[in-house]
Order: C-alpha cells, then structure tokens, then sequence
C-alpha cells in the first residue's frame, strides 16, 4: 500500500492528452521483395550498447482518462474480428500487453524493442534480470491483412538468428512465437514439425545465399548458419488467437482495450489494527485536527483513543484511507498504469481551491474539502462506476499523506 504508480509501459506521456488517429496502413507482404535493402555490415560487434536496444516504445492507443477502446469496432464485436483489423503498431501494443500479462507467472520485466534496430526481437521478455544475457522468450507481433506463410516467417527466423551470431543478443531465446491474428495452415504445419522447420529453413537460406551475403556480408551469414545448425527449432511457435485473447483477458489492459466492464471490486478488508508507518503523515495531520477542536489534552494518539468522539472519528477517517489504498490495488489490477493517479489527480484539482479557502478551524477545512470531493463529478471514466463515497474521502487523505493537502494552519489567523 502506498507504492508509486508503476511507469506506463507502451501508454506515452503525458498519460491524459488524446493521442492523434492514425491510418492503417496494411503491408501487402506478397508484392513486396522478401528482404529490406539495407548498407552492407561488416562482419562486427555492435557500435551502441546492447542495453540501449531496450527501451520502450510511445505507441499509445487509449487515453487513461477515457479508458476508450484502442479500436472503433462495435463493442459486440467478436474480439478475434477486432483485432484482426488493428495496424501494426497497434498489434504490437496488443501483443506486448498481452505478454504483460504473463508476467505475472514468469517474467522480471516485458519490453518492447520494435523499430529500425529490433534485431528480429518485437516484444521480449526476461525471465532474469540479467536481460537477453540471460534466459529470454522472444515475441514476434505480425499483423498483416492475409495470412502469414513459411516465405514471410524465414526472414524473420533469420534476422533473429543474425542477430545472436554477430553479439546483437548475447543468448538466443528460449522461445520465439509468432504471435499473429493469421497464421496461414502450411506455417502451423511446419511450425509442428522442429526439424523440418530446419532443414526447409536452411534450403531457403541456400536459395538466397546471394541477396542475404549482399545485405548482411559473408562472414555474418556462415556465422548465421552455423549457429542456426546448431539450434533446435522447437522454440520457433504461433500461439492460438483465441489463447492469447484468453490470456489478455487477465490482464489490466483488457477492459480498457475492449470496452468490458471491470470485475467486482473485492469486499472492503478490515483496517490494521494499529498504525502503519505510512499512514504518519496524515493521521499527524489529523491529531492537528482534534488538537485545535478538542484541546492540548487531546493532541497525541494515546490521548484520541481516551476520547470517544475523536477515537470514533479517527477510525472512520483510517478506514476510508484503506478503502482508498484498496481501490489503488484494483487498479493496478483492472485498468492501465496511470488511471488511479489521474483519479487522484482530479479529485485534488477540485478540492484544493476549497482547501485554500478562508476556514475558522481545521475541522472545517477538512469537512468542507471532504464533501466536496464526495459531491464533485469526475468525468466519464468506466473505473468512476467503481469509486465509492468513502474511497473519495479516503483520495483525500492520500494526498494529505502526499503533503498536497493540509487541515491546520498554524500560526495563521482564522486558520487561514
């Protein structure tokens, strides 16, 4: 309880602003060339750092504070048609979402590595901390309007193993799945089949011997070879559609992306009997308060659990706090990073003109900034349907304890 609100991982900042609609632009891999002219590489070792490849991409397609789909399909729309139609880059977010999802499970951390230097490696997930010098399974997102077949997956397998050979990756991936919304029979098939997936694969390595020697160079292509030789294909897989929208299903992103309504909120859990460390600032805050209103001898926590009325009122208030905290836990669960800090966020944009107001005590202050954030309307977001009474005035206490709210003023006149 209490944590930072984790980074967001695809989501760009600033997290509330609307991002800009992007076209679709469907690559029709079937008219294209197998391979992307690149400048001839010498046989080298990298000129960047490896650890600079990980990084992650501002690819955004929902805005937190709407909570919108990432797509305009129907909402009845089955989910294996919604995304069947998503851009690029937008099943690349899927896809990473989706390995987000798994993390859970297995995974220290899940990245994406998409664009120009990728090095065949869409999504990655480390299963140690030491990164792709240690185990790793590698996620290669394809979204395209047909299809993929065996000629589309080899450039892939190749450019992945490319990659080991000449220190791009230190280790190779335990596991590298296509993840697509098409994946033609004949790649299934083969994809079934670990050691003629090798063996087709290296005919179609000979067949473009030249095109590859000419893109990658001669030295890097025997060293391609030679550890592809040596591999076993069976970490090569697609998973299901249907699978990986199971799995998604779990995951924080899912009603976010889909429009789904968010699962129950767990009943409230009991408040910890004795003060949490955490919670110091605003409980100190909140003896401020029975001080002003009851006098010196009620200014300490021994001397509130004497009085029944600021006894009975601090339990309450302590309650509201962890049903708050509570409400910040289902977040992190059930909608994407971000989300509970713009809660937070718009709860104190409209309360802290009110706290600043003229008050005669604290006791004021605080009731005035409380029915307030109670009363006030928070926009149209599916997680506002979930916030209840006590988790507003709760909010307020979160930021009490953050130092952005204050109920005395000491040494002001009028508690100005």
């Amino acid at each position: 309880m209490g944590e930072a609100e984790e980074r967001p991982g695809y989501y760009a900042d600033p997290l509330f602003t609307e991002p800009p609609q992007q076209k679709r632009q469907t690559p029709d891999y079937y008219a294209e060339p197998l391979f992307t002219e690149l400048p001839h590489q010498a046989d080298r070792t990298p000129a960047w750092p490896v650890e600079e490849l990980f990084y992650e991409l501002p690819m955004p397609s929902q805005t937190v504070s709407a909570l919108c789909s990432a797509t305009d399909a129907p909402p009845d729309m089955p989910l294996r048609q919604q995304v069947a139609g998503y851009s690029g880059k937008t099943w690349e977010e899927f896809v990473w979402e989706w390995a987000e999802s798994l993390k859970k499970e297995r995974y220290v951390t899940v990245v994406g590595l998409g664009g120009s230097y990728d090095h065949g490696a869409d999504v990655a997930a480390f299963l140690t901390s030491r990164k792709t010098d240690g185990p790793w399974h590698c996620y290669q997102a394809k979204c395209y309007a047909k299809a993929i077949i065996p000629a589309v997956a080899y450039p892939e397998i190749f450019k992945i193993i490319w990659a080991v050979a000449v220190g791009k990756y230190s280790v190779f991936p335990e596991r590298y799945w296509f993840v697509a919304p098409k994946v033609s029979p004949a790649l299934k098939q083969i994809l079934a089949r670990p050691d003629q997936l090798k063996a087709e694969f290296l005919a179609w390595v000979e067949d473009n011997a030249l095109k590859l020697t000419h893109q990658y160079g001669d030295a890097a292509l025997q060293r391609t070879i030679t550890l592809a030789q040596s591999l076993h294909f069976s970490c090569f897989d697609a998973p299901e559609t249907e699978k990986v929208l199971e799995q998604h299903a779990k995951s924080r992103y899912h009603a976010a992306r889909f429009r789904r309504p968010l699962p129950d909120r767990p009943p409230a859990e009991e408040t910890p009997p004795h003060i949490e460390e955490h919670e110091t600032p605003y409980i100190q805050k909140m003896l401020d308060v029975y001080g002003e209103r009851h006098g010196a001898s009620v200014s300490t926590l021994e001397q509130v659990k004497k009085h029944p009325e600021a006894k009975a009122n601090l339990q309450n208030q302590r309650e509201a706090f962890y049903r708050a905290e509570q409400l910040r836990t289902f977040c992190r669960d059930s909608v994407p990073p971000g989300t509970y800090a713009w809660l937070q966020k718009a709860v104190y944009s409209g309360v802290k003109e009110v706290e600043e107001d003229d008050h005669m005590t604290g006791w004021a202050r605080l009731k005035a900034v409380v029915n307030t954030a109670q009363l006030m309307h928070l926009g149209s977001n599916q997680l506002i349907d979930k916030v209840e009474p006590d988790d507003r005035k709760g909010i307020c206490h979160q930021l009490a304890n953050d130092g952005k709210l204050t109920w005395v003023r000491k040494g002001v006149p009028w508690n100005r």
